[in-house]
């Protein structure tokens, strides 16, 4: 018989004021979303939905 382990929940970690705001410095130095999500530990699509 093969037991399956419960899957993994993902846990979610909302911007804060903070991050909105060093991305926006960011931004406004020209610095690449994919740099800004390395700096902050989140994943480029995170930084993509929050520039647009």
């Amino acid at each position: 018989m093969t037991y399956l382990s419960p899957p993994m929940k993902r846990t979610y970690s909302q911007i804060g004021v903070d991050e909105r705001r060093k991305i926006a410095r960011w931004r406004i130095a020209g610095i690449s979303v994919d740099h800004n999500a390395a700096k902050l530990d989140r994943h480029r699509s995170t930084i993509f939905r929050e520039v647009k």
